[in-house]
């Protein structure tokens, strides 16, 4: 193993990992993916199948706003009820108990190597809606063909809002967590 490699995972509790990885783990069952290629989204899949977790395979290509994306999601996931907004998204898919399913969930999310604000507004409720799932203890792993700088710093700013909350006085231990790892893939990384 490299010394990079060993590198990323001597900073396993660290928001952000930046590194090569030789296998998808999802043994790491709270995580948010960036910059994920067709390889590497395959063997994720072939991953989740074995152990049971359903699957969400999103594309985001051109969807033009807010409205459209919380379309498309209440769509996609098969939300129960009619809803609006986003609120409503991170409030659903941090639940998903209509699908019965409790090996996990693995969402791929693609449409994302370009900058966008629609692409913005979904990774920042990740961590919201990856923190919920970690609370229940139900595997929830998102995979994203992107990870321009705008993502990372959508992410890095949900990750902070998160663990500012996870310090106050009112927080509930073992419930507010604080934030959720991202692990960066590609060969640009150190």
């Amino acid at each position: 193993m490299n010394q990079n490699a060993i590198d990323c995972w001597d900073h396993v509790n660290l928001p952000f990992r930046i590194g090569p990885m030789s296998a998808i783990d999802l043994s790491q069952p709270f995580t948010i993916h960036l910059d994920v290629d067709e390889p590497q989204f395959e063997r994720f899949e072939d991953d989740a199948l074995m152990r049971g977790m359903m699957i969400f395979r999103l594309d985001l290509t051109g969807l033009p706003d807010r409205t459209a994306l919380a379309d498309y999601l209440a769509q996609e996931f098969m939300y129960p009820f009619r809803t609006a907004g986003l609120d409503a998204a991170v409030s659903l898919i941090s639940d998903l108990e209509w699908f019965g399913n409790t090996n996990g969930h693995l969402v791929i999310a693609r449409g994302l190597a370009t900058p966008s604000d629609v692409g913005d507004l979904f990774v920042s409720i990740l961590p919201n809606i990856t923190d919920r799932w970690r609370t229940q203890e139900i595997p929830f792993i998102v995979a994203i063909d992107g990870k321009g700088d705008r993502l990372r710093s959508s992410l890095q700013d949900a990750n902070d809002r998160m663990d500012e909350f996870a310090r106050r006085p009112w927080a509930i231990p073992g419930y507010d967590e604080g934030a959720v790892s991202v692990v960066i893939h590609g060969s640009g990384n150190p």
